[in-house]
């Protein structure tokens, strides 16, 4: 009976002691398991390959982008600033003092126009404004009707840009906006102005609305009916955390970086993108403000990590 006892005290003990050695091992499989997991987005380089691929890192900071719109446009005279000569009486050309593009002071005489209404007395022809001689439609001698125009006048030290915004982005423009343009003539100066007029109708054949930029050309580089590309921001992103478009890689389906780690190991992130500025991109979700990013050379870590995943499979 006793021997019976002892065997069954035996038995139970020696379940127990298995039960125990199976959570045992199940935890550390676990952690394992884990550890495993934690290891596949981490690359580690020895130190010679750490100097062979000279890798290059920029931190993840805090700062502004701008959404930009870009749209055609040419330059045009400011028609504020422009003015006709014309004849009030008809009659003949006697004299024209200007030719196109000479600088005209407001109210200096431009021409006269012998006329039969006014007998011996010409008709003398003023300028309404300031400015330089755009065109000029008539020559010495030639008969003129009422209300023919003889010059025009514009000053060009103000132009306008008008662009052509679509109809489907016009509710992102309004007025006071920062425009940047370039010109044919001048590629690598980038020139400023302000959105001060939205059209108020849109072009039934092109449906655009036509914007009006007014420009401070005093320098007189640009001149009316030049064509620019021209570049609208839109709205500007405040406190975005922003990293190098260089940093990423597509693995798959997702956007991804590396994280420069402790010493020559780098971690991968999935990072989750929102707006892209040139070569900058706002990060929302996988990447911390003041992380170090690797730019140069993030294709390299994704490749010695897929032939890691190669090598264990």
């Amino acid at each position: 009976m006793n021997n019976q006892k002892n065997r069954l005290l035996l038995l139970v003990v020696s379940l127990l002691v298995l039960c125990a050695c199976g959570k045992k091992e199940s935890a550390e499989e676990g952690d394992s398991g884990a550890k495993t997991h934690h290891e596949k987005n981490i690359v580690t380089l020895s130190e010679e390959s750490l100097k062979n691929l000279d890798l290059k890192t920029e931190m993840a900071v805090i700062g502004s982008l701008e959404r930009k719109l870009k749209v055609p446009g040419r330059t045009s005279p400011d028609l504020n600033r422009t003015a006709k000569v014309s004849a009030t009486l008809e009659g003949r050309i006697a004299k024209l003092i200007f030719d196109l593009g000479d600088q005209v002071s407001e109210g200096a005489i431009m021409g006269q126009v012998e006329s039969p209404e006014l007998l011996d007395k010409p008709l003398l022809l003023r300028a309404l404004v300031a400015g330089v001689v755009t065109e000029k439609s008539v020559t010495l001698g030639e008969l003129v009707g009422k209300g023919q125009e003889i010059y025009s006048l514009s000053d060009p030290s103000h132009i306008w840009l008008i662009g052509e915004v679509r109809e489907r982005d016009v509710a992102l423009v309004h007025d006071g906006q920062k425009v940047d343009f370039t010109v044919l003539s001048y590629p690598d100066e980038i020139f400023h102005g302000n959105i001060a007029r939205i059209g108020g109708a849109v072009e039934t054949d092109s449906r655009t609305f036509e914007i009006r930029v007014e420009i401070d050309n005093k320098n007189g580089k640009l001149k009316p009916g030049m064509f620019a590309d021209m570049v609208i921001t839109t709205e500007v992103l405040r406190n975005a955390l922003i990293i190098s478009a260089m940093a990423l890689q597509t693995d798959g389906k997702e956007q991804i970086a590396f994280v420069a780690l402790d010493g020559n190991r780098f971690e991968r992130r999935v990072v989750k993108l929102g707006h892209e500025q040139d070569d900058r991109v706002q990060i929302l979700e996988g990447i911390k403000a003041g992380e170090k990013i690797v730019t140069e050379g993030s294709f390299t870590l994704k490749s010695e990590m897929l032939k890691g995943e190669l090598g264990e499979e």
